[in-house]
C-alpha cells in the first residue's frame, strides 16, 4: 500500500531532489505558487516552493529503497516523528494538490494603506502609508513631515514593509 511521506531537502535543493527521484522512477510532488517580488529594482512574477526545503515522495514502504532515497542528490532524509518516517495523510494531499490547480492571483508587493520604512534616501528610516503602485519600479507613498502629510513618489526598492 502507498503512502505520501515527507522529505527534507537542501536548501533551494528542492527542484534538483525531484527531478532525481523522478529518474529513479519514484513519484514526488513539489507544491509551487507564484508571488509578485522586487528582483533587481523592479517587480517580477516569481514561481517559488509552497514549502521551502520539503517535498512530498509516494512510496510502497514494502518495495521502497528508503536508504536509496535518503541518498538521493538534494535530499537531506525523511521528517520523522519517533524514529519513523512521518506519513502525510492522503486527504490532506489531496487538498494540496487541488489547490495548487486553480489559478493563483498574484499578491501585491504591498497592500494599498500598509504602513511601509523607507529605506534609503533622505527619508530612510521614515514610517510612510503605502498608496498605489506606479508603474513597474515606482510607488506613490504618503509621508508625514512637519505636521502635514506628503505624496511622495520613490522606487520599489526603496520601500519595506513594516
Amino acid at each position: 500500500m502507498t503512502a505520501w511521506y515527507l522529505l527534507h531537502c537542501k536548501a533551494k535543493q528542492e527542484h534538483r531532489a525531484a527531478l532525481h527521484l523522478q529518474n529513479q522512477g519514484y513519484d514526488s510532488y513539489l507544491p509551487q505558487w507564484q508571488q509578485e517580488k522586487l528582483v533587481k529594482g523592479s517587480k517580477t512574477l516569481v514561481t517559488e516552493p509552497l514549502f521551502p526545503n520539503y517535498l512530498f515522495v509516494n512510496l510502497d514502504a514494502g518495495h521502497a529503497n528508503f536508504n536509496a532515497i535518503r541518498s538521493t542528490r538534494g535530499v537531506n532524509g525523511f521528517v520523522r516523528f519517533g524514529g519513523v518516517p512521518a506519513t502525510v495523510p492522503a486527504q490532506l494531499m489531496a487538498s494540496i494538490k487541488q489547490q495548487a490547480q486553480q489559478p493563483q492571483a498574484s499578491k501585491p508587493l504591498f497592500a494599498p494603506e500598509s504602513t511601509v520604512e523607507v529605506t534609503a534616501g533622505p527619508f530612510a528610516g521614515l514610517q510612510a502609508i503605502y498608496k498605489a503602485s506606479k508603474g513597474s519600479d515606482r510607488a506613490l507613498i504618503l509621508l508625514s513631515l512637519l505636521g502635514q502629510e506628503q505624496e511622495l513618489e520613490v522606487t520599489l526598492k526603496e520601500l519595506k514593509a513594516v
